[in-house]
């Protein structure tokens, strides 16, 4: 509202609104990103090491076969800790849908012992330096992020963080597609 204020008042340019508001569009993630702007666009390729037997998973091998559901997550996030039991719950009634696990910049060792403790039985792959994160342009949204992609690999889900019931909605979408 400032900056319409002083254009209205001739005491800010026009053009120096628009560096103004670029530069806080460019900064600030309630700005930056929606999920508006990645559901219905081709999901980028994830490529990263498994957990378990530190080979590579690739989604691209999935795309055309099966609807993938990747939940991003770190072992110190509260809300990923009450969604990813429901992300089991829900992988268990939805056998054709791969769910993965994403851990998000942390190390191997710390993220097998979180695992192990937890007893999560959903496959866990490591984007060790934030890299498939940011190419969902997520980097500054809160986790846990939640992404479904389809079987021609466009993102048809797109939520950040976790709240009790948003189970439900993931359920309801992940039933029409």
């Amino acid at each position: 509202m400032w900056i319409i204020y002083c254009i209205i008042k001739r005491q800010l340019s026009p053009a120096l609104a628009f560096l103004i508001s670029f530069f806080f569009y460019a900064i600030d993630p309630a700005f930056a990103t929606d999920k508006n702007d990645m559901v219905g666009t081709q999901a980028p390729h994830v490529s990263l090491f498994k957990l378990k037997n530190n080979k590579y998973y690739r989604t691209k091998k999935l795309i055309g076969k099966k609807d993938i559901v990747l939940s991003f997550f770190a072992t110190w996030c509260s809300p990923c800790l009450k969604e990813i039991p429901e992300l089991h719950k829900l992988s268990a009634e939805m056998s054709d849908i791969e769910f993965i696990l994403v851990n998000v910049n942390e190390k191997r060792d710390k993220v097998a012992k979180h695992v192990n403790k937890k007893g999560y039985t959903l496959p866990v792959i490591l984007d060790k330096y934030g890299v498939a994160l940011k190419s969902f342009k997520a980097e500054s949204l809160p986790l846990p992020l939640t992404v479904v992609i389809d079987k021609k690999g466009i993102i048809t889900y797109y939520h950040s963080g976790y709240k009790p019931g948003d189970e439900k909605i993931l359920k309801n979408h992940l039933e029409k597609i």
